[in-house]
């Protein structure tokens, strides 16, 4: 009898140890402190300890793991069970299994007496048909289990599709029943037999479809870590603060989608490209990517971007042979293409100017700028009456012999003259304060008016200190920030008060990194039209740079400062 009390009281106690942690790891989980909690449930063996372990994995966006706890619930609480089964509707949702987040959906809303888990099922079933693409449409189809539910999404699709493939859906549904004599069948059947009552209801430039709420969208980051001591330091960590911030507001200002950052070190080695972008997509099914810095490294990581139809949006990379033939690498400063084609719209629209003149290095960044230029201005009907892409450093960089064709009264009688009006000179890398200087030391001995078109490296010119009081100078640039503007003020505050440091100039153009990533994701909803929706991204006011594509694949939106003889 005595045995018998110990043994009582010993499971006594530990069914009310049991009840306690079982109660203490509920309280971490509703507080969101689910890595705590999951300490707790993880050593419990009850149906309501697995399914708060699965319910913890998918609040971390470790939708594979919760699936794995959650289908070991196993009780005969009806509710238990359809909590955790409406639980792995929406991990399959997020791991984009669509056919099966539908198809429990529809048996809980078709089968369940409660209310509350009933009403959320149909909601979200709802939701979900009216926000597939039409690419996910067509393997949700084919993959489900029941007639109905193909049936629905052959009915969401009515309006959001053209009317060539709602036909399509529709004859694929008829031919994969035996019984499809319903009221829901003959509607469709009637409407889509009227191509004129079809093309009043779909709007192809319609909105897209609202995401289901709940939506959680990741954002990959891939960027070097540098030595704390070193002069890039700084670099990567302001770029990673301000995609931190941006993504930190949207979480703030959006109560149905979160967005979330899984960062990766890139170092500088282009090796690292291939481990970085399969962890990436097999392990966080990020949906986009920002960086990395170096071209070396973003080369690499455009031919996954394009594998695994990734969009990546490389921050500061300007090179114009990235972009070629990729249509998920996308880039957020202009290249010296654009940088070139934008500067003769300018000389010719806004100045007037027809009669031009070029000098670039051979070789040089400047190069891509000086074609760009040509064709542009071509185009437009203006003249480059001189061109001069040349092999400086063979010559000392005594660009003499070639300016002296820019004088509109030249002393030799071999020399035919112009009247030039501009020259475009984008003189980029260390060399270019040595051609700057020699050009405008040869245009003062002709006592030149002519206008000067330039790239960033004539920024800090000072053309008082020259005898050309008729000159003006006109530069590209790029990143421009005004800081008189009350955002860029409003968001120094909140950079200092989160990192307790001042941003520099790299935290602004991350920032209006990870936001044109969000906004997009914001206006197409479904990140499988992320994609499309960065080409069709126009007329963005970001505090660093203004945003445009204009159906390509770089940022097209360059400024044109200028510079006053005066």
């Amino acid at each position: 009898m005595k045995r018998l009390l110990l043994v009582f009281t010993f499971l006594t106690i530990n069914t009310c140890l049991f009840a306690q942690s079982l109660e203490t790891g509920i309280e971490f989980y509703e507080e969101g402190n689910y890595e705590r909690a999951l300490l707790i449930f993880e050593n419990l063996d009850s149906p309501t300890a697995q399914l708060f372990t699965g319910k913890s994995y998918f609040a971390l966006n470790n939708f594979l793991k919760a699936k794995y706890y959650l289908n070991k619930v196993d009780s005969t609480a009806e509710e238990m069970m359809l909590e955790a089964k409406y639980t792995k509707a929406l991990a399959d949702f997020q791991l984009k299994n669509f056919a099966s987040s539908l198809d429990a959906l529809y048996e809980i809303k078709e089968g369940s007496f409660h209310p509350s888990i009933t009403r959320s099922a149909y909601n979200f079933y709802r939701e979900l048909n009216n926000y597939l693409s039409l690419n996910q449409r067509y393997v949700a189809f084919r993959a489900s289990a029941y007639d109905n539910v193909r049936l629905d999404l052959v009915e969401s699709a009515v309006g959001k599709v053209d009317l060539s493939s709602a036909r399509a859906l529709f004859s694929a549904y008829k031919s994969a029943v035996t019984d499809a004599d319903t009221t829901k069948y003959a509607s469709l059947k009637a409407f889509l037999s009227d191509s004129s009552a079809y093309t009043q209801r779909f709007n192809q430039n319609s909105r897209y479809p609202k995401a289901p709420s709940g939506l959680a969208y990741n954002i990959g980051v891939a960027l070097p870590e540098f030595d704390i001591e070193s002069a890039e330091f700084e670099i990567s960590q302001h770029l990673y603060f301000g995609i931190q911030l941006a993504i930190e507001n949207f979480n703030s200002e959006n109560t149905d989608q979160k967005a979330f950052i899984t960062y990766r070190n890139t170092e500088a080695e282009a090796s690292k490209a291939a481990s970085i972008s399969n962890d990436l997509i097999w392990n966080h099914d990020v949906d986009a990517i920002i960086g990395p810095l170096f071209s070396e490294v973003a080369e690499e990581l455009s031919k996954y971007a394009e594998l695994y139809q990734r969009p990546l949006l490389t921050p500061l990379a300007n090179s114009d042979s990235l972009n070629l033939d990729l249509n998920y690498t996308y880039q957020l400063n202009p290249t010296f293409a654009v940088q070139g084609r934008t500067m003769a719209r300018h000389a010719i629209q806004n100045l007037g100017h027809d009669t031009l003149a070029v000098i670039a290095e051979r070789g040089s960044l400047g190069e891509p700028s000086a074609i760009a230029f040509l064709d542009e201005a071509r185009k437009l009907g203006g003249e480059v009456v001189r061109y001069y892409v040349e092999d400086f450093s063979s010559q000392g960089y005594d660009i003499s012999e070639y300016v002296k064709y820019f004088d509109p009264n030249p002393d030799e009688e071999d020399i035919l003259s112009y009247n030039i009006d501009a020259v475009y000179a984008p003189f980029t890398g260390n060399i270019a304060e040595t051609l700057i200087s020699s050009l405008l030391t040869n245009l003062e001995a002709m006592q030149s008016k002519v206008t000067i078109l330039g790239s960033e490296e004539w920024e800090t010119v000072n053309i008082g200190s020259r005898r050309l009081p008729e000159t003006n100078i006109y530069y590209t640039k790029t990143f421009d920030l005004d800081i008189n503007s009350s955002e860029v003020e409003d968001f120094e505050s909140a950079f200092r008060l989160r990192f307790d440091t001042p941003p520099n100039r790299f935290a602004y153009i991350g920032y209006d990194a990870a936001n044109l990533i969000l906004e997009t994701l914001k206006q197409v909803q479904n990140p499988v039209y992320l994609k499309e929706g960065l080409k069709k991204f126009n007329n963005y006011q970001g505090l660093s740079t203004d945003i445009s594509f204009k159906g390509t694949h770089i940022n097209q939106e360059v400024k044109i400062k200028r510079i006053r003889a005066e």
